[in-house]
């Protein structure tokens, strides 16, 4: 069963912290990092996605990730031996991207780009959407990082 957490984004004061508790009642949460109590409608509530990344980071929506990416994956042999002589992809690239969870998908990433956009052509455009799962690697949220997805 995937374990139920979440953080809090706090743009007033720029701060990112951990839920302890929601307080429904009092429209608030308190967090791991203060004292008080954040007012409930002027946080921006993340979900754990269940998924943590290949160090050990947990990833939570809005989160920013990498992944290694390939796409037309080829093999050439050699009619005479039959042996495989080479493997090859068309495209082989490091992409990145917001995590969010679809309630009908799963955990995927969007708005993604990639460090080398030349290699999709042809058949080959960049995604709209990919799946994660923990061979991605934390780099960041779009609250504090925003400039990783400017590529």
């Amino acid at each position: 069963m995937r374990e139920i957490k979440f953080r809090a984004w706090n743009s007033s004061i720029s701060v990112l912290a951990n839920v302890i508790e929601i307080r429904f009642n009092q429209n608030s949460i308190l967090t791991d990092d203060s004292k008080f109590l954040w007012d409930l409608n002027k946080a921006v509530l993340e979900q754990y996605t269940g998924i943590d990344d290949r160090v050990g980071n947990a990833v939570y929506e809005n989160d920013i990730v990498e992944i290694e990416y390939t796409a037309g994956h080829h093999e050439k042999w050699d009619m005479d031996t039959l042996a495989r002589i080479e493997d090859y992809d068309d495209v082989d690239t490091i992409v990145r991207g917001v995590v969010h969870i679809w309630p009908s998908t799963g955990v995927i990433i969007n708005h993604i780009s990639s460090e080398n956009p030349e290699q999709f052509v042809g058949d080959y455009r960049i995604p709209q959407y990919l799946h994660i799962n923990k061979d991605c690697a934390v780099i960041g949220n779009i609250h504090k990082n925003p400039e990783l997805l400017e590529e």
